[in-house]
């Protein structure tokens, strides 16, 4: 044994099983992730929430099949497609992480929703919302 196994008084085999133990605890304890699958009870479709099917855009040219859930015409969660048959050697599109993560993009503040017209000099930020036939007639939309 060296002198610093002597000082701190535990050695690398009562380490290894107390890590093991602390780490077999979290996991009994309903410790999760992060990124995991939503509960049994939170998975029920609530009756003011509506699913859709969309497709992720995100410039990769996949346009992965995703379902939206969709209250009070905000995305609150974000699916794959995960009802086809999932064995070895059937390839089965599913979205990566920047298409399970539109959500943020659909309901971003920035985002915009309707055409619009420029009406100050280019750089201040200044638009008006038009109709959405206008965009056809007028050639300096953003």
């Amino acid at each position: 044994m060296s002198k610093n196994e002597q000082m701190v008084g535990i050695s690398r085999r009562t380490l290894v099983k107390s890590t093991a133990i602390g780490s077999l605890a979290l996991a009994a304890g309903g410790f999760s992730l992060p990124f995991t699958l939503r509960s049994a009870a939170a998975a029920v479709q609530q009756a003011s929430e509506k699913v859709v099917w969309g497709a992720c855009s995100v410039n990769c040219g996949s346009r992965c099949a995703l379902r939206l859930h969709v209250k009070d015409n905000e995305v609150t969660w974000v699916e794959t497609d995960n009802t086809g048959n999932d064995e070895y050697g059937n390839h089965q599109v599913r979205a990566c992480l920047r298409g399970r993560s539109i959500r943020r993009r659909i309901n971003h503040p920035d985002r915009l929703n309707y055409p619009m017209k420029r009406v100050g000099k280019r750089g201040e930020g200044k638009f008006e919302r038009i109709s959405w036939m206008k965009p056809w007639i007028l050639s300096p939309v953003a």
